[in-house]
Formats: C-alpha cells, sequence, structure tokens
C-alpha cells in the first residue's frame, strides 16, 4: 500500500488552511484521499495582516505562532476526522505554514514562516516536517517558489508545458522532459493578490466571485502601464516575489493619481496586471510552450481565465484538473510530496530556478 501524507498550506489571502490527503507512489503518482479548507477567524487573519504590514513585539509574535500551530493543528485532525482516515496510515504531515516575511535579496537574506509545527506534531500524534524555505535561501536560493521541483516530478513527462500556479502570487514551472530538474521556474507578479485586497476593501468580501465585479469594470491603461513599471518585471529570474512588493498601500500610492477612478475599473484593470504579467513571462522565458497547466485559486476567477487563454492564444490553457489534482489542492498536494522528500532524505529544491547552489534536503523534522 502506498503511504499518505498530508499538506497543509496558508496563502496570501488567509482566508482559510487548505489541507489535504495523498498517497504517493515510487513513480510519483498521486492518489487525493481528502481536502477540507478550514477557515480562519477572521480575528486571527486581522492579526496576520497587522504582523505583515507593521512592526510587532516579541510577545505578539511569539503569541501569534502560537495560535497558528494550534489552527493549522485543528485543521490537520479536521480533515483525518471528517474523512475518517486512519491516523497510523499518515507518515507526515508537510506545513507550509504563514508567510510573514520574505526576503532573499537583502543584505542578509531572510524568510519567516510561522505556525509551530512542535504543536502540530503534540496535537496530532503525527511527525511533522515544517519550515522548508530557509534551507534553500542558507544555499544562496531565493527560497521561492518551492513547487517546481513537485510540478516537474509530477508532470514532468509532458513536453513543451508550463504549470502555471495562481495563488496571491503567480509562478510558473517550464517543465523539461526526461529530467528531475523543471527548465525553470519563477514568481511572474501578483495574481490574487491584490485583486483580493481590493474587494476586501470595496466589496467587503475575500475575493471576487468567479470575478463578476471586475468583469464590470473598463481596464484603465494609464494606471495599467503605472504598475506594470515596478522593476520586479523587469528583474531576470531566479527571483520570487512577495505581498511586501504588492500590496494595497504600493497600489494606492498610484491610485493618488486617479482620484475620480471607478473601483470596478481598478478591479478590471488588476486582472489585466496579473494577465499582462504572466504572459510576458512566458513570451520571454518559455518560448515553445504548447500547453499552459493552470492551478491554485486564480482558476475559480473565470473573467482572469478567459481573459489569460485569450492572451496566450495559440497556446492551449487547461488546468491540473486535466490531470488528476484539483486546481484548489496542488500547492497543499506540493507540500505533503516535500514532507516525502524530507523523509527520504531527497532533495525538494528546483536549485537552478532558485538560485541555490545545490539541490537540498528541505525542512525540519518534528517527530510524534
Amino acid at each position: 500500500m502506498n503511504k499518505a501524507y498530508i499538506g497543509l498550506i496558508s496563502g496570501t489571502s488567509t482566508d482559510a488552511i487548505d489541507a489535504v490527503a495523498v498517497t504517493i507512489d515510487d513513480q510519483n503518482n498521486i492518489f487525493e484521499l481528502a481536502s477540507l479548507a478550514y477557515p480562519i477567524d477572521p480575528s486571527l487573519r486581522d492579526e496576520i495582516f497587522s504582523i505583515q504590514t507593521d512592526s510587532a513585539s516579541l510577545k505578539q509574535f511569539g503569541e501569534l505562532d502560537t495560535r497558528l500551530g494550534e489552527t493549522f493543528a485543528s485543521a490537520a485532525l479536521a480533515l483525518i476526522e471528517t474523512n475518517k482516515l486512519n491516523v497510523s496510515s499518515i507518515q507526515a504531515i508537510g506545513s507550509h505554514g504563514q508567510t510573514i516575511k520574505h526576503d532573499p535579496d537583502c543584505a542578509q537574506p531572510y524568510t519567516i514562516q510561522i505556525g509551530n509545527p512542535s504543536i502540530i506534531a503534540e496535537r496530532t500524534n503525527i511527525t511533522t516536517v515544517a519550515d522548508f524555505r530557509r534551507r534553500d535561501i542558507a544555499a544562496g536560493g531565493q527560497g521561492a517558489p518551492l513547487v517546481l521541483a513537485f510540478h516537474q516530478a509530477w508532470l514532468g513527462k509532458h513536453e513543451n508545458s508550463v504549470v502555471l500556479n495562481m495563488g496571491g502570487i503567480a509562478n510558473i514551472t517550464v517543465l523539461a522532459s526526461q529530467s528531475t530538474q523543471p527548465r525553470l521556474g519563477f514568481d511572474t507578479g501578483p495574481a490574487n493578490t491584490l485583486l483580493d485586497a481590493w474587494s476586501r476593501k470595496h466589496l467587503n468580501k475575500a475575493f471576487d466571485e468567479k470575478g463578476q465585479w471586475a468583469k464590470t469594470g473598463k481596464i484603465n491603461q494609464q494606471l495599467l502601464d503605472s504598475l506594470l513599471k515596478h522593476p520586479y518585471f523587469r528583474k531576470v529570474p531566479p527571483k520570487s516575489a512577495d505581498i511586501s512588493q504588492f500590496n494595497l498601500s504600493w497600489l494606492e500610492n498610484f491610485l493618488r493619481l486617479f482620484p475620480d477612478i471607478d473601483p470596478k475599473d481598478v478591479a478590471a484593470t488588476l486582472v489585466e496586471l496579473s494577465v499582462t504579467s504572466i504572459k510576458n513571462a512566458l513570451s520571454a522565458w518559455a518560448s515553445g510552450t504548447a500547453q499552459v497547466i493552470a492551478c491554485g485559486g486564480g482558476c475559480r476567477n473565470e473573467y482572469l481565465m478567459e481573459e489569460l487563454a485569450k492572451r496566450i492564444y495559440p497556446i492551449r490553457l487547461t488546468t491540473t484538473e486535466e490531470f488528476g489534482i484539483d486546481a484548489d489542492w496542488v500547492e497543499a498536494t506540493a507540500f505533503a510530496w516535500l514532507a516525502r522528500q524530507t523523509l527520504l532524505k531527497k532533495p525538494g529544491n528546483a536549485c537552478h530556478s532558485t538560485g541555490a547552489k545545490h539541490p537540498c534536503i528541505l525542512g525540519g523534522i518534528y517527530y510524534k
């Protein structure tokens, strides 16, 4: 019997923890056993946003780390209990945690994910693997995106394909046939993070469902051109993006120049920012691509997907559901796979994409 693993991740929207249980065999064939979106309490979400944008005391930081650890543990237990999973069959939990800060390009590179893994291991009585990003940074890499090696292991046999992950930030993996490493991969820029922040402000909703609101707006070309001048878009890979670069404050600095702009036109322009930055990345770094295999929450934004399909034509746009994993659960599945890699003492980073000097076994192991 193939061994089972759980993957946990909370993205930039912080509305829920994605939890998935999968089995993985030696050929990297994956079968989903169960999945669950575990809601994050609004007060906890507000605290995460606050600590991401403002300085916090060590007490605040420590308490949030503990509170998030308890929440991640509860997500794993809810997944197990709701689906009546056999705990003894689960080899490990791979917990990404919640990113608070990420800056691999500063004088002293760092990344911080919190959600105390000792608490997860203690509450679930399941070995937990966490803190995946820092080893890649220690080896000279960006520490992100880390889904690239998983994309290659799972979908690498599909020639001339790119995997597009659209979470808060979008990233691409340019697959390489007959290889253990992708040809290239990097963050292209914002996918949902700005759209979600704008929806929270103007719709009082976590996101614009199916992109229906944005679809009623008109793209403001002048605003779009201004946003596309962000130096990140001109940076050569390896590179990784973060909400510290693309956030509501950054957007509102530009909006001062457009005092009468309709909020729905801003939403439409933000969709076009995501589409254009993805298209430009494909044109510059993935020539010869025949199909883009999309995953992540951005796949549920029908307007975004429609516009992307039009802009990248004749490249075919599809989703990972065609290849056996629901688009919502791919990133959580990646961290289940990374936990397995760690326990098997196998590298988990795509080093020539992240920029690390060598392949690394990622993460720390917190035994049950």
